[in-house]
């Protein structure tokens, strides 16, 4: 007997859609994933067309794929890691989400002046390797270079290395 989870309205799932769906709550079940890395994943299992979208839109259905949330889980993370908002967009825009889903997951970044607080923390973890270079123009530099590389923009970069 199939389980729950695989039972449409009206029909039976065919063999195709069903195995994609079975792989597709294989790969959800280790971590979220974006709708667009799921069919991705599933593309490259041998899964066609009509049973990835079968298998993509049963787990949207049931609930276990919700780009929203992964969008924010993903955001959440790297801010906590200590990246900027440039970086978390770029990553959220690579696993193929939209600009509205990753707008609203930027919102754990906070603004300005929390970026800047949050580059300053940064800095001080860092503050004995740039504390080797002598030369204060180089030294600020280097930390210009190691924020924007975390994803700041330039306005906040240029008020978190101020005291440098």
């Amino acid at each position: 007997m199939k389980k729950d989870h695989h039972r449409q309205v009206g029909r039976a799932p065919d063999k195709a859609c069903a195995s994609a769906l079975d792989s597709a709550f294989r790969s959800l079940s280790r971590r979220d994933h974006t709708r667009k890395e799921l069919a991705v994943k599933l593309r490259q299992k041998g899964f066609d067309r009509s049973a990835i979208a079968g298998a993509l839109e049963r787990c949207r259905e049931l609930g276990y794929l919700d780009d929203a949330k992964t969008a924010a889980i993903i955001a959440g993370h790297l801010a906590e890691n200590g990246y900027g908002p440039l970086r978390v967009r770029q990553v959220l825009g690579q696993k193929g989400l939209d600009d509205a889903a990753i707008e609203q997951a930027l919102v754990c970044c906070g603004d300005e002046k929390a970026q800047v607080l949050s580059a300053r923390r940064l800095l001080e973890k860092k503050a004995s390797r740039l504390n080797r270079e002598a030369d204060p123009w180089k030294r600020r530099q280097k930390a210009y270079r190691f924020l924007a590389g975390r994803g700041f923009a330039s306005t906040v970069i240029k008020s978190a290395i101020a005291d440098i």
